[in-house]
């Protein structure tokens, strides 16, 4: 008989969805995908309600502006999907549900800055991979961009097809990447968004066979073999880029600026007059973590609510007691605050991989260190080599393992003890005690 080595990060598979749950530490997880991110008032109430009753009470906002249901019982599993089908969340099956991975402006309708409402854009784009089975083939995290520009772009965000408005009928299509990566092909229609992404996602699955290591992402298949293979496929949908055609809204985020004095979002237009749009609040939360309480609360102070991929929601037209609310059930009301250079995952306490309470040692960062963090982007805390929440490096990476941490610099959490310098198999404190130092270090050349 084997013993399994612990601590081990493992492939699950397939991303989590209603019809798809990933058992982890804490019992079921349900990814909810919300089209376009618009989640109604009543809807946010009972999705927290049903997450209070069946699961432990728990929510997690995903960086592709999904939200997630943590702790949901066996016996639990049944009511909660009825329930979140009759309010339109659940798909015909696992595999339409899947692919499903529209990330779209949060800000949409709601800023006069931007280029296009791409509500209905990224609400039709979702129906079509639902529903079209060719596309159900796609990759598990294969995903779309639907960006109306302004205060709220997704410019940053990378992607396996994107779709950035240039103006109130037009997107530019581009593969695998951030606005400013990514590889472009040309303009298209808002009405023919879906069949363009419907092309590019069949021509994806016809060229990748043909790598020796087939690609999982558009990134790596563009790479390969450019982006004329592609173009052939969309004579009829796509018109070349014009020269010096550009895309609106790429200067100051919502989520640099939020709660700040002024608004995050301008009512003035370019001739000073005022635009009436609808306002919101913008609530953070740490680790995008909070209760099913703060949720329902949340949405008794507002009309909507709109899910972001920034570890945030946003409360459309907010009540008078609407910043109150979020501020006594945890909520970041200001982009100033450190907790948001922090990220971790969900720990020993919602992953059996994970042998560390990644919050509280993150927690305890913000406490001790918080010179240091206002001169770096991101202390990251890993349960494990994995690296969940976030694969990629950051300035500053503790990773786990069987209850201790390397903490290393400018590093991946599974490169963490590689960049250690010696600074393995630290106890949460220690650890702890080695971040808050190392402004200290630096500043004295130690």
């Amino acid at each position: 008989m084997t013993t399994p080595v612990a601590n081990q990060p493992r492939r699950r598979g397939a991303c989590p969805g209603v019809l798809a749950p990933m058992r982890v530490g804490d019992g079921l997880l349900l990814r909810v995908r919300i089209p376009a991110g618009v989640l109604p008032a009543d809807h946010a109430r009972r999705i927290a309600e049903l997450g209070d009753r069946y699961g432990n009470g728990l929510i997690d906002l995903s960086q592709r502006g999904n939200l997630q249901l943590r702790g949901i019982s066996a016996d639990g599993l049944e009511p909660v999907t009825e329930a979140l089908r009759a309010m339109g969340y659940v798909s015909a099956d696992a595999a339409g549900e899947a692919v499903r991975n529209v990330l779209c402006s949060p800000t949409a309708g709601l800023d006069p800055t931007a280029a296009m409402d791409v509500r209905a854009v990224a609400r039709t784009l979702d129906v079509r991979l639902a529903e079209d089975a060719d596309l159900h083939r796609l990759p598990p995290k294969f995903g779309w961009l639907v960006c109306g520009g302004g205060i709220g772009h997704l410019a940053d965000g990378g992607t396996d097809v994107r779709f950035d408005a240039v103006d109130a009928a037009r997107f530019r299509v581009a593969l695998g990447g951030t606005l400013a990566t990514a590889a472009p092909l040309g303009l298209c229609r808002a009405d023919d968004v879906a069949d363009v992404a419907a092309a590019l996602g069949r021509a994806f699955l016809e060229l990748r066979p043909s790598m020796p290591e087939p690609p999982r992402r558009m990134a790596g298949l563009v790479a390969a073999i450019g982006t004329e293979p592609f173009l052939t496929r969309l004579l009829l949908l796509i018109s070349p880029l014009p020269p010096g055609e550009w895309i609106k809204g790429r200067g100051t985020h919502l989520m640099d600026v939020f709660g700040d004095a002024d608004p995050p979002h301008p009512t003035l237009l370019p001739r000073g007059e005022k635009e009436q749009a609808p306002a919101f609040l913008i609530t953070a939360f740490p680790f995008g973590r909070l209760t099913c309480a703060a949720l329902s609360a949340l949405a008794s102070a507002c009309a909507e609510i709109r899910i972001t991929p920034w570890r945030a929601l946003l409360l459309v037209t907010p009540s008078p007691d609407a910043e109150a609310t979020a501020q006594a059930h945890g909520a970041i009301l200001s982009h100033t605050d450190r907790r948001l250079k922090l990220t971790a995952c969900s720990g020993a306490g919602g992953c059996d991989v994970g042998t560390t309470d990644t919050h509280a040692t993150a927690l305890a960062i913000a406490d001790r260190a918080g010179p240091l963090l206002d001169h770096v982007r991101m202390v990251h805390v890993s349960g494990c080599a994995k690296g969940c929440a976030h694969p990629a490096i950051a300035d500053v990476t503790l990773t786990a393992r069987d209850g201790l941490y390397d903490v290393g610099l400018n590093a991946k959490p599974g490169d963490a003890a590689r960049h250690a310098q010696g600074h393995t198999g630290l106890s949460p404190a220690d650890a702890v005690a080695r971040v808050a130092d190392l402004l200290t270090e630096e500043s004295t050349g130690a």
